[in-house]
């Protein structure tokens, strides 16, 4: 892994998926498929065109994309309560900045600015689906209160609305007893290097308990996790990482209203594996 020193800056940027050009668009599947094979470019960018706002990180002196993330958005009701999701389908990063978090945490920073500026009483989420360990480390480095957690099973309302984005995005490949997502295409599933970094630390406390929620990650399998966007939900650490300011710098997405930006099967499911 790249040493800091040694790393370019980067630069962040919050865009529509309209402004995304045709090379960028390749340069963004491309990073994709590193880590994961049998997904369809086409497929890939159709997907793109429901989204809320794409992450982009750039080397700022080459312009050369090195990450992004992709990100849906949704409101509904449940039981009578009003709840929103701000759903990751994909964060990808090249492996040389994996000792970098800006990413997640502008990523995640955009979505907690947004619900502390929504005075309409709705309840805010995260939600992604996470096929390793290294993409579900967020959920107890960030929130206290988290689905899936080893020792703390889901409140109602937390397993219900988990439960709707499960069926929602991910139809019948969702599996609300286990909370997993097995796609069962064929030929799809996480590439060798992908295979070979997660292996690697199956010796990890951490990784022997991820392993206990998703015992089927080797098969790509994929685990469904949400968690409130709330500040008393926040640990420690999540608490440096979003202190209660202005958001960080960076060119901004307009916030879009209530069910816009929707991106629940529109044609099909939708794809929601950050990197492994």
């Amino acid at each position: 892994m790249t040493t800091p020193a040694a790393r370019p800056p980067l630069r962040t940027s919050f865009v529509q998926p309209a402004a995304l050009t045709a090379e960028r668009r390749a340069a963004m599947f491309a990073l994709l498929s590193v880590w994961f094979e049998g997904y369809g470019e086409e497929y890939f960018n159709e997907e793109l065109e429901d989204l809320d706002h794409c992450v982009l990180q750039e080397d700022s002196g080459t312009g050369e994309l090195v990450g992004f993330a992709t990100v849906y958005r949704q409101a509904v009701e449940i039981g009578g309560t009003a709840v929103g999701a701000f759903h990751t389908a994909h964060c990808i990063l090249e492996r040389r900045f994996w000792g970098s978090n800006e990413l997640v945490r502008s990523m995640v920073a955009e979505m907690v600015a947004r619900a502390r500026a929504d005075r309409s009483g709705r309840l805010w989420y995260w939600s992604y689906s996470a096929v390793g360990y290294r993409s579900y480390r967020y959920m107890p480095m960030l929130f206290v209160r988290h689905t899936p957690h080893p020792d703390q099973p889901p409140d109602d309302l937390d397993q219900a609305f988990r439960d709707h984005i499960g069926r929602e995005c991910f139809a019948q490949y969702y599996d609300a007893d286990t909370g997993t997502v097995d796609w069962q295409w064929q030929g799809y599933g996480l590439t060798e290097e992908a295979r070979a970094i997660s292996e690697a630390k199956l010796d990890s406390p951490a990784v022997a308990q991820f392993r206990r929620i998703n015992p089927r990650w080797a098969d790509s399998v994929e685990v469904l996790c949400l968690a409130r966007l709330q500040d008393d939900n926040f640990t420690a650490f999540g608490r440096r990482w979003f202190p209660v300011s202005p958001r960080p710098s960076g060119e901004r997405v307009p916030a879009k209203r209530a069910g816009e930006g929707v991106a629940l099967l529109p044609n099909g499911p939708t794809r929601a594996t950050p990197s492994p």
